[in-house]
């Protein structure tokens, strides 16, 4: 039986409450990335024939000597990864090109992206090409190819001299298995008192304008739901924030002034399972959020992308998922207008032939896929049934007394643990500083003895070269 290991932030069968999500960001930032793991997990699983197990250890924590533990507990080591090619993510490869150089055991990459411009300027990328060549030049000498979201990160990589790549997407698009298909509403109106699920990215470069669309939304759909999806989100929540009193305001909901936070319906899924079983009940499902867009066609609900940057784009662009670029959105934007037209004709007519090139890239790599090889699926959809889920967090203002007082003890923690990071820290500075004055003390030691040899030592050698040459 072939043992397969996943790197994610969790478990699909395990259920994170409020609590362990705050403690131990089981979600990595961001639930979406919990959206394509537990799809790998589920297109991997074939009962019978292969074991699935998740390594959760965050990448910045793991190091060459996770090697030998990998080696030992697995056949193949899988890591999703969403757009990783990016500055803030340079460590993390390279953490990953050192792990990866001392597996014995294959390693394949599923659904990597770059995140760049709209433009899909390669060059804006150029400040991590070194580390993107190490890290993929690592990867495929454990594998037979990296597959890749889109065409864009194709090319990218194909610059830089890769020709082992293939585009297959993102895997969380396929999550309901084979001949899935999207209701089409275009041309349809929007039922009256539509439910409305809105998603954004709290970073965005045009950040004026998306706050605009955004507060359009809200004023046609006052009683829509806000689906947040970071952990800095569940924060603001969860402790709130003196931004109303202190007047202090933002055009992303990332304060607690935001009109988004202070007038609608607002929640954070803490896994997918339960995020998507939310969105069945919704309408319409608008933002420019790539997974919380994706989570709503899990759940067969129309969505519409506002691509923002090339990552997005890419996605929805490959998948034919109804979008327009977030420039190209009017910042009175008429949600009834666009649910009319959300054509999900193309997606629909591409999706077998994108859903056979996952499966594709997946035997080329050495794997059994449970469509093909196993169940279909059932046994980990029996599991996810099985399983009783926590609802996504939604805020409010009753606080128990065990609530009241995990947020004390969660709160102190947080404290004595940003004091001994911050003492670590001072403590590695105090180090590198006196090492470096132990390099500069060498340093002038050296020079003092070179300034001697100058002083006495050279000339007196070049007296007795010059006697014996005048001897000769």
């Amino acid at each position: 039986m072939k043992r397969i290991l996943i790197q994610a932030g969790n478990d699909p069968f395990s259920v994170p409450t409020l609590e362990s999500t705050l403690v131990r960001n089981h979600i990595r930032g961001n639930v979406g990335n919990l959206m394509y793991t537990n799809a790998v997990y589920k297109h991997l699983y074939v009962p019978g024939k292969t074991t699935v197990q998740v390594d959760t250890t965050p990448f910045a924590e793991l190091t060459v000597a996770d090697a030998a533990r990998i080696n030992a507990e697995c056949d193949i080591f899988v890591i999703p990864m969403a757009n990783a090619f990016k500055k803030k993510f340079v460590r993390h490869l390279g953490i990953l090109a050192d792990l990866i150089k001392k597996l014995k055991v294959p390693v394949v990459v599923i659904g990597v992206g770059a995140q760049a411009t709209l433009s899909y300027d390669t060059e804006f990328l150029a400040p991590v090409n070194s580390a993107v060549k190490r890290f993929i030049g690592a990867v495929l000498d454990h594998s037979a190819s990296i597959g890749v979201r889109g065409e864009f990160t194709k090319r990218y990589l194909g610059e830089l001299g890769f020709k082992d790549v293939d585009v297959i997407g993102c895997p969380s698009v396929y999550f309901r298995g084979p001949d899935f298909r999207m209701d089409n509403p275009a041309g349809r109106a929007l039922p009256e008192n539509a439910r409305i699920a809105l998603s954004t990215a709290l970073r965005l470069a045009n950040a004026e304008h998306a706050s605009a669309i955004n507060a359009a939304i809200l004023e046609q759909y006052p009683d829509l739901t806000y689906f947040a999806q970071e952990s800095r989100d569940l924060q603001t929540l969860y402790w709130g924030d003196t931004s109303v009193v202190g007047e202090r305001h933002a055009p992303m909901p990332d304060l607690g002034s935001h009109p988004l936070l202070r007038s609608a319906d607002v929640c954070v899924p803490l896994e997918p399972h339960s995020w998507i079983d939310v969105l069945k009940e919704y309408d319409f499902a608008v933002g420019t959020r790539i997974h919380g867009n994706i989570a709503a066609l899990a759940a067969g609900t129309p969505a519409y992308v506002f691509a923002h940057d090339s990552r997005t784009l890419e996605l929805a662009q490959y998948h034919h998922i109804p979008h327009k670029v977030l420039s190209e959105v009017p910042a009175d934007v008429d949600v009834a207008k666009l649910y009319a037209e959300t054509d999900y004709s193309a997606f629909n007519e591409h999706y077998d032939e994108g859903f056979q090139r996952l499966l594709a890239f997946l035997t080329k790599n050495g794997f059994e896929n449970t469509y093909d090889h196993g169940d279909g699926g059932a046994e980990y959809d029996r599991k996810v049934a099985a399983t009783t889920f926590t609802e996504p967090y939604r805020r409010t203002d009753d606080h128990d007394q065990a609530d009241l007082l995990f947020r004390m003890t969660l709160l102190r923690e947080q404290l004595v643990d940003s004091t001994a990071k911050a003492e670590k820290k001072a403590a590695a500075q105090a180090a590198r500083i006196k090492k470096l004055e132990t390099q500069i003390a060498d340093q002038e030691d050296r020079i003092s003895a070179i300034e001697a040899q100058v002083k006495g030592g050279i000339p007196g050698r070049s007296r007795g070269i010059m006697k014996r040459l005048s001897s000769k």
